[in-house]
């Protein structure tokens, strides 16, 4: 399956049915290919799974602007829900493409 992170798709994956958003989406698209090509090997930038993790991290800076002190909501119990700093299905998607070399390591 070939998947491409471009504003379509990422309109598709976040509901979007306007273009009232198209563009903030396509600022929080390049702001998450930038983050996540920085790190992945260069040959790896158009594999399914790269191209999920950027749609993953648009998303999350997309939705982002509703929290903008870290809140996501309240559970159950009126504890706050806060929004982690790292996303674990992000790395999990990237681990086999990050590009260990100097200058490249790490995921935000």
């Amino acid at each position: 399956m070939s998947l491409t992170a471009d504003l379509d798709t990422l309109k598709a994956y976040v509901g979007a049915r306007s273009a009232q958003d198209d563009q903030l989406l396509a600022d929080r698209l390049e702001a998450a290919t930038h983050a996540v090509y920085y790190v992945v090997y260069t040959d790896d930038q158009a594999m399914a799974s790269v191209q999920e993790a950027i749609l993953l991290t648009a998303s999350k800076l997309y939705k982002r602007r509703q929290s903008p002190e870290g809140v996501a909501g309240f559970g159950l119990e009126g504890a706050a829900v806060r929004i982690v700093a790292t996303d674990p299905d992000v790395g999990a998607l990237l681990e086999r493409h990050i590009d260990y070399s100097p200058g490249h390591a790490g995921i935000a």
